[in-house]
């Protein structure tokens, strides 16, 4: 149900069925701050997870961080109907019938604990990753993946194909929805900036090691290549 990774940091890890059968390893990470609970990609909840979750206290926030990762914000919003949800703006087009109470935007000024960065330069998805600085935890959706088990034949061959399959690293995929290199090069190295000594990302291993930050540069190697 759900793991502690760390003072006021737990995550839910469960798995998405893709079509053509592939098995996706997915994650949802939960923060106590200082106004409640911050439940980052919701997953389907069951009856248990979400008795684990109220036990850690109030839900305050739940998040969808990019414009993929959305299809449980709405039932999660049921579990916890007092908690507001956050998205991206080109998420409200995409799905108007998702109540959505703010848009995301880079800063720490809504949530003082963490550090909110915007990936420029890809529309299309529209990522937003988090750096809880308490923890030096990097928090990431699509990002980059860290897969190194899979259930069935069909993911490894289509993380392969991307080059994302055990490995940190970030799926070629993102070089189809980039459409403004430099921009997405400065919000990487905006992300670099930080002291990472966690990642967590929604799909595979959270990364713990003594190289994190440098294992997180040269999986965006291609992305900060941009810069101009």
């Amino acid at each position: 149900m759900l793991r502690r990774l760390d003072d006021n940091l737990w995550c839910s890890d469960s798995s998405v069925r893709l079509p053509g059968g592939v098995h996706m390893p997915a994650r949802m990470t939960v923060v106590r701050l200082d106004d409640g609970l911050w439940l980052h990609s919701p997953l389907p909840f069951d009856d248990a997870t979400t008795n684990a979750v109220r036990e850690l206290g109030e839900v305050a926030h739940i998040v969808a961080p990019n414009c993929f990762h959305h299809l449980h914000v709405a039932a999660a919003a049921e579990r916890f109907p007092d908690a507001s949800i956050h998205a991206p703006r080109g998420l409200r087009a995409k799905r108007p019938d998702l109540r959505i109470d703010a848009d995301l935007q880079s800063g720490a000024e809504r949530w003082p604990a963490m550090d909110v960065i915007e990936i420029d330069g890809a529309p299309e998805l529209d990522e937003f990753v988090f750096f809880h600085r308490p923890s030096g935890s990097l928090i990431v959706t699509d990002l980059v993946f860290n897969i190194h088990e899979a259930r069935g034949l069909m993911l490894p061959l289509v993380l392969r194909m991307v080059g994302a399959w055990r490995r940190l690293n970030q799926s070629r995929i993102w070089r189809r929805y980039t459409k403004d290199r430099s921009a997405a090069a400065a919000a990487v190295q905006l992300v670099l900036d930080h002291e990472i000594r966690r990642v967590i990302p929604a799909h595979g291993d959270v990364l713990e090691a003594p190289d994190t930050r440098e294992q997180l540069a040269g999986a965006l190697a291609w992305m900060r290549a941009g810069a101009a």
